[in-house]
């Protein structure tokens, strides 16, 4: 533990250099030049159009959240607890090779290149079959996406069989690491992911076939079992959300019924109260914790800046952008 004397004063440093409500606040209300500026000055990179200048906001934000996941690679000693953080990323990559050997088509443009495994790696993996170098779970979920795939030709398969198998390999690893605020992280995220498949699904209004994406659809691992998730979804989304209040997430319960219940505003009520727990590791002094919440800290800051950038391009209102922002660490 001690280890982590020095590393956690170098996050509590960086931490500083954070966006916070009042940055976003400037960048929302910027235009052009003056959005290019702020980003320098606050610390991020614009990536720009050679020929137009014009920023190109994927580059850009991918390039600030690859730097974030290479500062705490240098900076830890043991990647353990760090390293199921880069799960979702190795998930993506994958879906995103199968598919691509599938239709024939480059997968480059839809895969990161800051997962556990490189993208090319992943690529060749999709196209010998051989996928044991994946974390167990998902090196197992491959090889029956695959399947699935060739029996029912329907691409959701795939994706389905990846993002369970994904979250069972980051519980599994945070249960290894014996760090409990990262066991305790990923069982609310599995949570959250249900409860919103859950109201998707409901909102959808499928019927019967509903039940069946719901049950394949669900993950394992969190804090809510599954038999609770289908009674609730049997019984409709208002009684969810009243049932909720008297569990653990009783202040999402709250939230929820405090807005106007879109899917938006519900997606950014479950976004805010999982920030919420992560903002705990502000009271460690030192510790794995602080590196946790540092990386998210900078996923949620990528967001923010994208639902602003993306907002802005497609001319929306700064109210309409403002609502969609989530609660940053800082």
């Amino acid at each position: 533990m001690t280890d982590y004397l020095y590393h956690s004063a170098r996050i509590r440093a960086l931490e500083c250099a954070l966006l916070g409500r009042d940055r976003l606040e400037k960048i929302l209300a910027a235009d052009g030049e003056a959005v290019l500026t702020l980003l320098n000055e606050y610390g991020i990179t614009p990536v720009t159009d050679a020929e137009s200048g014009r920023l190109l906001r994927e580059e850009t934000l991918l390039g600030e959240l690859h730097g974030s996941y290479a500062e705490i690679a240098s900076l830890a000693s043991d990647e353990t607890v760090l390293r199921l953080w880069r799960y979702p990323y190795d998930c993506n990559n994958v879906k995103a090779a199968i598919k691509g050997f599938i239709r024939r088509i480059d997968p480059r443009s839809m895969m990161f290149d800051f997962g556990t495994l490189e993208t090319e790696t992943v690529i060749a993996m999709a196209q010998s079959g051989d996928f044991s170098a994946l974390p167990p779970a998902m090196a197992i979920a491959a090889d029956e996406a695959v399947q699935a795939f060739a029996k029912t030709k329907n691409p959701q398969q795939i994706d389905l069989l990846l993002d369970r198998a994904c979250y069972a390999d980051m519980l599994a690893a945070a249960e290894r690491s014996g760090v409990a605020f990262a066991v305790a992280l990923v069982r609310e995220k599995i949570d959250l992911i249900n409860l919103l498949i859950v109201v998707r699904i409901l909102r959808m209004k499928l019927g019967e076939s509903g039940k069946a994406l719901l049950s394949a659809s669900l993950l394992t691992g969190g804090n809510l079992s599954l038999a609770q998730l289908l009674s609730w979804f049997a019984a409709g989304e208002s009684v969810m959300w009243d049932r909720l209040y008297y569990t653990s997430y009783g202040k999402l319960s709250e939230a929820v019924a405090a807005s106007d219940r879109s899917l938006t505003a519900v997606e950014r009520s479950a976004d805010d109260f999982w920030m919420a727990h992560v903002k705990e590791a502000k009271y460690a002094s030192f510790g794995p914790e602080v590196l946790i919440a540092f990386l998210q800290a900078h996923e949620y800051q990528v967001r923010n800046l994208r639902i602003i950038l993306a907002g802005k391009t497609a001319g929306l209102p700064a109210e309409t952008i403002r609502e969609r922002i989530r609660e940053g660490y800082v």
